[in-house]
């Protein structure tokens, strides 16, 4: 099968994806990097599952993005925790040092998880980048992608063990959940609750 034999190019995807919805300001390329995010996710997910299945997980991963997507008011997603070309170079740097002890202990962790390397490198990538964005961020939205990036991650190394349907559906609707509070965290303000 092609998919087969092509199983680094998503995982290379997911690496720029990852690292690009960590650095960017403008909302609209980071919503085109969720939805690129999530064709990968299903990319490698389809080696384990049936593609219908398989399948779910990209149709969800756009319905979150355009859920987060159409809740977007602000012009630009600049977050002041971290600016200037030293706040840069500081995520870069967290980054490739996520990068290097995902590419470390995968080999270790396929004792324990039955995955093939592209599958293990996509998973872990993800994971540690959520928690990296979790980490580096404040802004709601750029909580929530991070969530949603963990959760991806944990869904591609889930799928080599199970295949279920009802853990997919749970799984979307954990999704689904997420964005929706995503965008009503993006649209509520605490000003307009409490008018002075």
């Amino acid at each position: 099968m092609i998919l087969n034999r092509l199983a680094f190019l998503p995982v290379a995807l997911l690496m720029a994806t990852s690292l690009f919805l960590l650095l960017s300001q403008d909302w609209r390329r980071f919503f085109i990097a969720i939805a690129v995010q999530y064709l990968c996710v299903f990319w490698l997910v389809a080696l384990v599952w049936p593609v219908g299945l398989a399948a779910v997980k990209l149709v969800v991963g756009w319905m979150c993005a355009a859920v987060l997507g159409a809740s977007q008011i602000e012009t630009d997603l600049e977050d002041q925790s971290l600016v200037g070309s030293s706040g840069w170079l500081f995520m870069l740097v967290a980054a490739g040092v996520v990068w290097l002890v995902v590419f470390s202990v995968s080999s270790t962790l396929q004792d324990w998880i039955p995955a093939s390397s592209p599958m293990m490198f996509g998973g872990l990538v993800l994971i540690g980048m959520g928690l990296l964005q979790l980490g580096m961020h404040n802004n709601p939205l750029r909580v929530i992608v991070g969530l949603l990036t963990l959760i991806s991650g944990f869904e591609i190394l889930y799928a080599v063990i199970e295949n279920s349907v009802l853990v997919a559906g749970l799984l979307a609707l954990i999704n689904l959940g997420l964005s929706l509070i995503g965008s009503y965290l993006q649209v509520y303000s605490p000003e307009e609750a409490n008018p002075e």
